[in-house]
């Protein structure tokens, strides 16, 4: 439909001087602020047919929300010639949804072709469902290179499914330069996996500073890993007041330890009410040990009813020992469905030693692991055994090695070392070191030479002495292999095991090394091993008992006197000797010094789901622009 350029425009009067007057001193008085002054003059003016006049009054009304007035001045205006008043009529009916009364108005003038009439004519007819005459007038615009109606028709395509027809009007109003246009092309590309093509519109919008297609950009990058060029674009949109830029920037900062870069970040996000910055930036203090600026934002946080700020606001007043106001924040947390919070108020009664409170709280979270962990060690601790074993299970049962090994040294305790084994070789399969050494010693015991070298051997290459020296008895007596046997005891001796130094001496003896058997057997003694003082005293005895024979066969003295008196002894060389069993220090289970609350650090965010979505609002023109 071919539209024509219609004015309704008269053949001015002239107008009365008067009236001009009247106008005159209305503008003056409005410059120096006497508005309401300035409105009676434009009122005589106005009702002497003074279109200028009547005009400003209609804009006058209409910023003091008197509408009544403002629709009456504005159509005086039109009646004298003021076509624009009914662009202005048609947005005034559009902001207070007098949507029918808006229709009246934008038609007058989009029937004499202007394009911003029939762009909101078309958004009208939308809002009161006519997609017929929505998609009519929309067209006509568009296909006369408005670009905003290209962004309303493309809209109304997509939610009719007709995504061709919608990227068509898109594209048509991305050339003519709507950003709007460019940005929920660019969502469509995504959605389609064109992400070539949405990239290259998002950097297009990025150049013009457009907030929404620069933190998508930078969302974009940063799921991508490229963290300088998401914090290049965030900052752009950032710094222009986009909350969710400048939380995701803050966020990168924080993560690079950027803190002062960071808290800027957070802190303009918080000023716009933005939950998640102020819980970061409350963890943000209290990793840096700022401990009332971290309780001012979660306490932010917590009035967000965000139960991760509750859980951690209640953990700072733990380590302050104010309990009744870390109870008081971690039951809101649990009425909140906060499991960590549970496992933490049962720390919290275990640490002030009310047990049964606090085996109450872990039962109330007995699906996690730690709580079945801290179940099972109250348990022992009350030498309730039989219950710690069911708990120690569960937890071995989700595949926690320590409990595994608990569960071991319960049944080697127990003299049931058919179930030790269980438990020790679960941990041992995950490599559990204490486990493989409790595994040696009792195959060890069991004849099992071979098994037993196998778990040993891992923990003598750890240095644990025990294990060094089992494994060098293995060699020994099982293999008679004495250079490695040998090797292994050397390394137990010098980590200061008295049982090695003798059981060298002993391989020494059997190999007929008598002066290197007596530098052990002395060191042993010095290390006050009696049972290397025995064989040296015996290395002594039967070489001065040889010696007395020699010298009575020489006849001298009474030597063969005191040959005959001295019992002939044999010196036992199988003898050896296997030390005290000693575990892994290092890998003890050793109660913390100071207790420390679960804190919550982290919050996992689907970044996919962050994304500004498609501008789904149609927009209507003003004066100013579209909104």
């Amino acid at each position: 439909m071919k539209m024509s350029k219609f004015s309704i425009k008269k053949k001015s009067k002239e107008i009365p001087t008067e009236a001009v007057l009247a106008y005159s001193k209305g503008n003056m008085l409005e410059k120096i602020g006497k508005k309401d002054q300035a409105i009676q003059s434009y009122i005589v003016a106005g009702n002497q047919n003074h279109v200028k006049a009547q005009y400003r009054l209609g804009e006058l009304y209409l910023e003091k929300k008197q509408y009544v007035e403002a629709e009456k001045w504005f159509s005086f205006a039109y009646k004298s010639g003021k076509e624009e008043a009914a662009f202005d009529l048609g947005n005034m009916y559009y902001n207070i949804e007098g949507y029918e009364y808006a229709l009246y108005w934008y038609e007058k003038q989009a029937l004499n072709g202007d394009l911003r009439c029939q762009n909101n004519l078309g958004v009208v007819h939308f809002k009161l469902r006519d997609f017929h005459n929505s998609e009519k007038w929309l067209k006509i615009a568009a296909n006369a290179n408005n670009g905003v109606a290209c962004f309303n028709l493309g809209n109304i395509y997509v939610s009719l499914n007709r995504e061709e027809d919608a990227i068509e009007y898109y594209k048509k109003g991305h050339i003519l330069g709507n950003n709007e246009c460019k940005f929920n092309l660019a969502i469509l590309y995504m959605k389609n996996n064109m992400e070539k093509e949405a990239v290259s519109l998002y950097k297009q919008l990025y150049k013009s500073g457009y907030e929404k297609g620069c933190y998508n950009l930078g969302l974009y990058m940063e799921i991508n890993e490229n963290y300088d060029e998401a914090e290049r674009y965030y900052k752009k949109s950032a710094d222009k007041g986009h909350v969710k830029s400048q939380y995701r920037l803050a966020y990168l900062y924080d993560e690079k330890n950027f803190n002062e870069d960071a808290i800027e970040y957070y802190l303009k996000a918080i000023d716009s009410n933005y939950t998640m910055a102020k819980f970061r930036l409350g963890n943000l203090y209290n990793r840096q040990n700022t401990i009332e600026s971290a309780k001012l934002y979660y306490d932010l946080a917590c009035n967000d009813s965000m139960v991760e700020a509750k859980n951690n606001f209640a953990g700072l007043y733990f380590e302050e020992k104010n309990y009744e106001k870390a109870i008081k924040y971690y039951e809101e947390a649990i009425v909140d469905g906060c499991k960590v919070a549970l496992e933490n108020l049962g720390d919290l009664y275990y640490q002030t030693k009310d047990y049964q409170k606090a085996i109450s709280y872990y039962l109330r979270n007995s699906t996690s692991v730690s709580c079945q962990k801290k179940l099972a060690d109250i348990y022992m601790e009350a030498e309730n055994t039989d219950e710690a074993i069911i708990w120690y299970k569960k937890a071995s049962n989700n595949e926690d090695i320590e409990s595994s090994y608990k569960l071991g040294l319960i049944y080697e305790d127990l003299n049931n070392l058919e179930d030790a084994k269980k438990y020790y070789l679960l941990a041992a399969k995950k490599n559990h070191l204490n486990s493989k050494l409790h595994l040696g010693r009792i195959y060890y015991n069991e004849g099992n030479y071979e098994e037993s070298k196998k778990m040993l051997d891992v923990c003598a290459n750890e240095n644990n002495a025990y294990a060094q020296h089992m494994v060098g008895l293995i060699y020994e007596n099982y293999y008679s292999d004495h250079t490695n046997a040998k090797y292994w005891y050397e390394k137990s001796k010098n980590q200061g095991l008295v049982e090695s130094i003798f059981n060298l001496g002993q391989i020494s003896l059997k190999l007929e090394e008598d002066e290197l058997a007596k530098k052990y057997f002395k060191q042993g003694v010095e290390a006050k091993n009696k049972d290397s003082e025995y064989m040296l005293a015996g290395i002594y005895l039967k070489k001065g008992r040889n010696m007395y024979k020699k010298l009575g066969e020489e006849g001298l003295f009474n030597s063969k006197d005191i040959y005959d008196s001295i019992p002939e002894f044999k010196l036992n060389t199988e003898s050896f000797l296997i030390p005290e069993f000693k575990e892994f220090e290092a890998v003890k289970d050793e109660e913390e010094e100071e207790y420390i609350p679960n804190y919550i650090l982290q919050i996992d965010e689907n970044l996919e789901d962050m994304y500004e979505g498609r501008l789904q609002k149609m927009l209507v023109e003003t004066k100013f622009g579209y909104k």
